[in-house]
This record gives structure tokens, C-alpha cells and sequence, in this order.
């Protein structure tokens, strides 16, 4: 079995846990709360934005702790689009029709929820600059919609781009990997945000690969190359 192959198992190992941690953090949650997030949590597959940060997570020289930790990040994030999901695209619906008050009450405090176990798995990585990263995306992402709400349906906003990045962006911390690894992960982020763009992703890979072979270790570069297999694989 050649590298790439076993690197692809082992990408879709830690997504199993990703996901298994997903449904530990909801576990408290009841209902009509948890049928509520676990709809939502559905549409939320293929795990992209967990399957980029265990990507990206990956340091030169592998542990259990380092594993750990980008599991705990790619949970985190994952966490933070099912909230955003629930908070704003449900909220939303809710406010569109003629929504009972408990209802759209219901999904607020489920959104909240999510919000509160996101920010939890994020801490879990025991990294300050990953916290800060994921309050400044919701920031922008917050923003963003306002901005959208009052300026009207014509109003573009990319939120999943963000996430992409923030995402990427905090697994390169987490793995203390050089700036031209990071500009790389960063830039490759941005093409996998939208469908559009994703075509290009093999393509940039390949080439940021030849620029990077001193920069990434064999197991660095197996795993990205996994990653964007499993991506065709899925989308």
C-alpha cells in the first residue's frame, strides 16, 4: 500500500472522530433542540472544513498530543458552521414566515448552544491565537451578514470562505509550520471555498509542492495529497 493510501485511512480515521466528538458535544442538548442541530449536522457532510484543518494540522513529526489537538480544532470548527447554520440560515427561515415565538426562541438558544461547545473545543487545544482566530471569524462572519440583512439579497458574502480559512490558518499554528507552508495552506483554503474555484486546487497543489518539498516532510505532503483525493471523492 503505497503512502498516499495509507494517509488517506488515516485522514478518514481522525474524521471518524471528528465526528464522533461533533455528537459527544451535543449529547446535553434535548429536545426539540437536538432533533433540530442533528438535522442541520446532516447537511453539514461531507466534513470539508474538518477534513481541511486535519490537512493542514499536520506537523513535520506526528504524536498523539499533536493528533489530539487538531481533531479537537477540526471539531471545533466544524462545531462553528453547524452553529452559524442553525443561528442565522434557521433564524432566518423562522423570521421569513409566521414562525411561533417559541420556535424561533428554540433555534436561537440551539444556535447559542453551538456557538458555546465550538468556543469550547476550540480552547481545548490549549492555543490562545486559535481562540483569537475563531472570534475574529465570527466577527467577520457576523458582519458579513448584517451587512448582507440591510444592504439587501444582492449583497455577496463568502462565509464559507472564511471559515475555510480561519480553518487553515489556525491548523498551520497548531502545527508550526514555516510562512511559505501557511501561504500555501492559506491560498489552497481559498480555492476549495467555492465550487468554482476547487478545480484549481490540484493544480495549485502540485505546483506549491515542487516550491515546498524542502519545507514538507513525506507525511506533511501524503496527507494533503489524501486530502484533496478524498475531496473528489466526496464532492
Amino acid at each position: 500500500m503505497d503512502k498516499t493510501n495509507v494517509a488517506l485511512q488515516e485522514l478518514e480515521a481522525e474524521l471518524k472522530e471528528v465526528e464522533q466528538t461533533l455528537h459527544e458535544a451535543l449529547t446535553e442538548l434535548f429536545p426539540p433542540f437536538s432533533q433540530m442541530v442533528a438535522q442541520e449536522l446532516r447537511r453539514t457532510y461531507p466534513l470539508q472544513r474538518g477534513a481541511l484543518v486535519l490537512a493542514a494540522g499536520m506537523p513535520a513529526q506526528d504524536d498523539e498530543a499533536a493528533r489530539r489537538r487538531r481533531i479537537d480544532l477540526a471539531a471545533a470548527l466544524e462545531m462553528l458552521h453547524l452553529a452559524i447554520n442553525v443561528h442565522i440560515r434557521l433564524g432566518e427561515a423562522d423570521r421569513g414566515g409566521a414562525a411561533h415565538s417559541s420556535v424561533l426562541g428554540s433555534t436561537i438558544l440551539a444556535g447559542d448552544y453551538c456557538f458555546s461547545r465550538a468556543a469550547a473545543l476550540a480552547v481545548r487545544t490549549g492555543e490562545r491565537v486559535v481562540v483569537e482566530i475563531f472570534s475574529d471569524v465570527l466577527k467577520r462572519i457576523s458582519e458579513g451578514h448584517l451587512r448582507q440583512l440591510l444592504e439587501g439579497g444582492d449583497a455577496s458574502f463568502d462565509e464559507d470562505r472564511e471559515l475555510f480559512i480561519a480553518g487553515a490558518d489556525a491548523a498551520i499554528h497548531l502545527a508550526q509550520n514555516a510562512p511559505s507552508v501557511r501561504s500555501m495552506a492559506l491560498h489552497l483554503a481559498g480555492l476549495l471555498a467555492t465550487h468554482e474555484a476547487s478545480e484549481q486546487a490540484a493544480p495549485f497543489w502540485n505546483h506549491a509542492r515542487k516550491e515546498l518539498q524542502s519545507l514538507l516532510t513525506p507525511i506533511q505532503s501524503a496527507r494533503w495529497e489524501a486530502f484533496l483525493d478524498w475531496r473528489r471523492s466526496k464532492l
